[in-house]
């Protein structure tokens, strides 16, 4: 005998709604996304520091999971989770997946734009990086879209 998984319902239609929400929420999330990104280290430096000190504050085995492949990975993989998932929110199902291919170019811009400021490195890992956050982001919204069409189907 196997068990099975409850998914919760949640408030995600199959289908994408440009509502006011969904789109302030995407451009905060880009909006976030810019400025610490293409802010100088001076600026963008103490979020970084401030993140990394509430994440020391993890059990060990979580800290081990988390920065795993370094800290600088896990925070670019992370860093883009809420913008693959706001892009994706907004696109048809169909064409959800494309919000990863839409948050590599931003990451790629990113990248080329900080090579134009002070104390700012340019990384091609961390475009990468950011693609997998985007994508985790992406296939969470697919993920539970789909949950959605499904729970509607059932309920025929």
């Amino acid at each position: 005998m196997g068990w099975t998984l409850p998914i919760p319902e949640v408030a995600v239609s199959a289908r994408p709604v440009l509502t006011p929400a969904r789109l302030v929420t995407a451009g905060a999330v880009l909006a976030a996304v810019v400025a610490l990104t293409l802010a100088p280290r001076a600026i963008a430096w103490p979020a970084r520091t401030l993140v990394l000190d509430a994440l020391d504050h993890l059990p060990p085995s979580w800290s081990a999971l988390v920065f795993g492949a370094g800290a600088d990975v896990a925070l670019n993989v992370a860093f883009f989770v809420p913008l693959g998932a706001a892009v994706a929110l907004l696109l048809p199902l169909r064409w959800a997946p494309a919000s990863v291919a839409l948050c590599a170019l931003v990451s790629f811009a990113v990248e080329v734009l900080q090579a134009g400021i002070p104390g700012r490195v340019p990384d091609a890992d961390d475009v990468l990086s950011n693609t997998i956050g985007a994508a985790i982001g992406t296939v969470v919204v697919i993920a539970m879209r789909v949950a959605a069409r499904g729970g509607r189907a059932a309920r025929r």
